[in-house]
């Protein structure tokens, strides 16, 4: 056997396994401390609004408020910061519409030259999915009546 005074040579699965990896290229680090229940807190989150989403909802509602407040001066600096935070999430998310759209551009672009059947089938369902949905709904019908006059 081979001497090993500090338990550094470990053959796979021989001992101890456990290990905390935290990166964030792996995923993004997110701790969630739900206040209420924890289900509703998730169906919130996932089916209604972020939590990026609801705090963009009230910086607005500050920064608009703000405008028409007379605010203490020790404030000006955590406002200004406000300001420049929505400032850089915006052109954040300008840059990522822009990265997104010419990525879908680059991948259309791709297909047709690589599989020029699989896209013309993906327009034509694409141009039969927007006719149908360009078309106005039809009229409702018109209510039966509940009751027959006279009876």
């Amino acid at each position: 056997m081979l001497f090993d005074p500090f338990g550094l040579n470990r053959a796979p699965l021989s001992g101890n396994v456990a290990e905390n990896i935290s990166s964030s290229w792996l995923s993004p680090s997110l701790t969630v401390n739900y206040a209420g229940t924890p289900a509703v807190e998730n169906k919130v989150v996932r089916d209604i609004a972020s939590y990026g989403r609801q705090i963009g909802w009230l910086n607005d509602i500050v920064l608009e408020l703000a405008k028409h407040a007379d605010l203490p001066a020790h404030v000006a600096g955590t406002l200004k910061q406000m300001h420049t935070a929505a400032r850089q999430i915006e052109d954040l998310k300008k840059a990522n519409r822009a990265g997104a759209l010419e990525d879908a551009i680059a991948s259309l672009n791709r297909l047709k030259d690589e599989q020029p059947d699989v896209y013309a089938a993906l327009m034509r369902g694409r141009a039969a999915e927007d006719a149908r949905s360009a078309m106005p709904a039809p009229a409702p019908a018109p209510a039966s009546p509940t009751t027959v006059p006279g009876h």
